[in-house]
């Protein structure tokens, strides 16, 4: 675990550190890959927004069951120290929010997903590893002493494997995204290697295997996704 990371004469919290380094260079890539479809910066700006909104919302649908201190210290939603969310509320909030602005500045949704292909990846990555510094989501008792002392002391360090085969799956993204998908493509390609990615590590998770099937569910429905295309791509005539 490393809960703080000193830089100089400052001390960061580690986990909000990695996430919005995440958030920065995933919006960067993010902007690339915009600008390599012909649909400019668009979509990264959309996605800064709309994770604003995602995160304010996760936090207030967590906050809530245990109450607000006061109605005028609504500052205490913006702690980027507390892990505290609900991620499923802010995952529709951050949708409904890049859903709408792309109607309004007429963005294709299916070549916007593959430019937020790369922010996604790199997110997931910086998020997991923020969770292993904070000591989150920890797994299963190994006897490896290496991989116990990475977990606290007895455990898998799940997220450290998820950073690690997210990166994996980030350089391959890299790699087989330069083939001529149709569009829509690369998001299902990012969808199917980051489901991928989850699938085996929460083999590893103590917690519950709704997660690991969900995860299946995605990587087939990423892999569903791309044979539509592939044979949509081979009826087109040339």
């Amino acid at each position: 675990m490393l809960p703080v990371l000193p830089i100089g004469p400052l001390t960061l919290p580690t986990r909000p550190a990695l996430i919005l380094l995440g958030v920065w260079i995933g919006l960067a890539l993010a902007e690339r890959e915009g600008r390599r479809r012909g649909i400019g910066a668009a979509p990264a700006a959309d996605a800064l927004g709309g994770l604003v909104i995602g995160y304010l919302i996760a936090r207030l649908a967590a906050l809530l069951p245990y109450g607000i201190p006061s109605p005028l210290d609504l500052i205490y939603l913006l702690r980027p120290t507390d892990p505290l969310l609900a991620p499923l509320p802010g995952l529709l909030g951050m949708s409904a929010w890049i859903a709408w602005r792309w109607r309004v500045r007429r963005v294709p949704w299916r070549t916007g997903l593959d430019a937020l292909a790369p922010f996604v990846l790199v997110l997931a990555i910086a998020w997991a590893l923020g969770d292993w510094a904070e000591g989150l989501r920890y797994g299963k008792a190994t006897a490896f002493p290496l991989l116990a002392a990475l977990g606290g002391g007895e455990r898998h360090p799940v997220p450290l494997y998820e950073a690690a085969l997210g990166a994996l799956a980030l350089f391959l993204w890299e790699r087989l995204r330069r083939r001529p998908w149709a569009p829509g493509g690369a998001f299902l390609l990012a969808l199917t290697l980051y489901s991928a990615v989850r699938w085996f590590t929460e083999g590893f998770g103590a917690g519950s295997p709704i997660l690991q099937t969900v995860a299946l569910g995605g990587m087939l429905l990423g892999l569903w996704g791309l044979s539509g295309l592939t044979q949509e791509g081979s009826a087109t005539p040339s």
